[in-house]
């Protein structure tokens, strides 16, 4: 797998920053469920459920990172650098592999026997402007909680329309999607955070006595930040954005969870 690239604004102000992780990754995992909701049992034994959300976790894990490769030795400084931003609770996002760092929210939803979807431009372009959705891809359609699900898809086509898509998927929707959902490369992670039982726990460490490092990422999607930046209409930040951008704002809604 190419490299993994992590996007971020420090603290939440100023312009993107980029980590880039070269050449692979050892481990990823990303469908470590957290939920939250409402059981209640029969005498009967029956079961009722209110689901009220649920988030997933992810963790990146890249072992024997060497201080005496340039590019690698970069990485380890700005992984270094990363920690105290991700413990004052501001969020970062994950692209692993090429052109990976596409997501797109759309205004209406989609129902449950559809193939074809419109979406709009990729929300994230100013972390990278080469980032696509290509025949053959993995995608992640989602739907906000309560009412909405997640599910993972092949892509058949894509036709560009000016400057939106259609999205032809190779199999039908499984889920009805109401309201707005979000049409995202199955390895990209737009809005991660530290959660509060990894505080104690730094990212990366040396290992054969200092001579490697080894990365350990493990954090707690914050959906209800991406659909406030969904819903907004505002733009991100890139290299040479504004002074302060926008996402700022979004991490501060989430910050405390």
């Amino acid at each position: 797998m190419s490299a993994t690239t992590i996007s971020w604004y420090p603290m939440g102000t100023g312009n993107l920053e980029t980590i880039t992780i070269p050449d692979f990754i050892s481990d990823l995992q990303d469908e470590d469920p957290e939920v939250n909701a409402a059981t209640a049992e029969t005498i009967a034994g029956g079961m009722t459920r209110q689901l009220y959300g649920d988030w997933r976790r992810v963790v990146l894990i890249r072992q024997h990172l060497r201080p005496d490769v340039t590019n690698e030795a970069i990485a380890i400084r700005g992984l270094r650098s990363l920690q105290s931003h991700l413990l004052a609770g501001y969020s970062i996002g994950v692209a692993v592999g090429s052109r990976a760092a596409f997501g797109s929210y759309t205004v209406a939803g989609a129902s449950r026997g559809v193939n074809v979807i419109g979406i709009p431009a990729n929300k994230y372009a100013p972390w990278d402007p080469s980032a696509s959705i290509l025949s053959g891809d993995e995608v992640v359609i989602q739907s906000p909680s309560p009412g909405g699900a997640r599910e993972v898809h092949k892509v058949q086509s894509i036709t560009a329309i000016g400057s939106t898509f259609l999205v032809q998927l190779s199999r039908n929707l499984r889920y009805d999607h109401p309201g707005m959902l979000l049409c995202r490369r199955r390895t990209f992670y737009p809005h991660l955070k530290l959660p509060d039982d990894q505080l104690d726990n730094p990212i990366i460490t040396s290992s054969s006595r200092g001579r490697t490092f080894d990365l350990r990422l493990e954090l707690r999607e914050d959906m209800a930040e991406a659909w406030s930046l969904g819903q907004s209409g505002d733009a991100l930040a890139g290299s040479v954005g504004q002074a302060r951008t926008t996402i700022d704002r979004f991490s501060q809604l989430g910050r405390l969870y």
